[in-house]
C-alpha cells in the first residue's frame, strides 16, 4: 500500500466533515436521501475549497426533525443555558461552537411536508443557509 492510499483510507475512516441524519421519528427509508444530501453538501464544500486548510475544517452535524419548536423546547428542558446560544431561523436552528469549529443544526421538515412540493430543494436550501452562515464568519466562499 502506498502512502497516498493509506492516507486516503485514513481520511475515509475519519468520516466526512458534514453529516446529515434524521431523528428517531422518521422512517429508515429516508437513509438513501440523507446519504445523497450528505454527499451533495460535502461536494459543494469541496468545490468551494472549504477543506483547503486541513487544520481549519468546519464540521456540521445536521439532523432532520419534524418540528423545530418541539426540538428547541426539548433543548430548553434538557440544558437551559445552552438553548440560548442557538440561532433560530424559519425552518432551522443551529449552534456553532467556534473553539471546536463544529456546528450542530436541526432542519425542520413538517412545514415542507405540508406544502408537498420541492421538499428536497427546500431541505437543501436550509442546509446551505446554515453552512453559509457559519462559513461566512471565516471568509469562506458561499456554497450554492
Amino acid at each position: 500500500m502506498t502512502k497516498a492510499e493509506a492516507q486516503t483510507i485514513a481520511e475515509l475512516q475519519q468520516g466526512l466533515p458534514i453529516t446529515i441524519a434524521a431523528d428517531g421519528r422518521f422512517s429508515n427509508s429516508l437513509k438513501p436521501l440523507l446519504t445523497q444530501l450528505e454527499m451533495w453538501l460535502n461536494f459543494q464544500a469541496l468545490k468551494a475549497d472549504w477543506y483547503g486548510n486541513e487544520d481549519f475544517v468546519l464540521s456540521f452535524d445536521f439532523t432532520l426533525v419534524r418540528s423545530l419548536d418541539e426540538k428547541m423546547q426539548q433543548l430548553k428542558t434538557a440544558r437551559a443555558a445552552s438553548a440560548e446560544s442557538w440561532i433560530v431561523e424559519s425552518g432551522y436552528a443551529y449552534h456553532y461552537e467556534s473553539s471546536r469549529l463544529t456546528t450542530i443544526a436541526f432542519i425542520a421538515v413538517d412545514d415542507l411536508i405540508q406544502g408537498g412540493v420541492g421538499i428536497e430543494q427546500a431541505i437543501k436550501a436550509r442546509l446551505i443557509a446554515v453552512a453559509n452562515s457559519v462559513g461566512s464568519k471565516h471568509g469562506f466562499l458561499a456554497l450554492s
